[in-house]
């Protein structure tokens, strides 16, 4: 993995954490808003998002076009366990276990 990716993962990483983080500290004593937690929750699953999808879809600075329909694929079906099983694991798993299959493959 070249040091742009591990970059941009530390990076999106800390400000996963940082969002989640703040707010809790500026809140002390105070009750959190249920809207507040709510976003910011799902805030964290968007970071998650776009580390997953520059992981899969990006090589080097370029899109990898021959690759990325096997991979969104993957993507769909993970989505899709994570959803049904309401487990992210188990999702990552089967997606991670598809995108390696797929690549025998091709």
């Amino acid at each position: 993995m070249d040091e742009t990716r591990v970059t941009v993962i530390l990076v999106m990483g800390g400000l996963a954490y940082a969002a989640r983080v703040l707010p809790q500290i500026l809140f002390i004593g105070n009750k959190f808003p249920e809207v507040w937690d709510r976003f910011l929750r799902y805030l964290s699953y968007s970071f998650i998002c776009g580390i997953i999808s520059n992981t899969l879809f990006v090589t080097g600075a370029r899109f990898d076009s021959g690759t990325a329909p096997h991979r969104a694929a993957a993507l769909v079906l993970a989505v899709f366990v994570a959803h049904r099983t309401k487990s992210p694991v188990t999702g990552m798993i089967i997606g991670t276990t598809l995108v390696l299959l797929l690549s025998w493959f091709r």
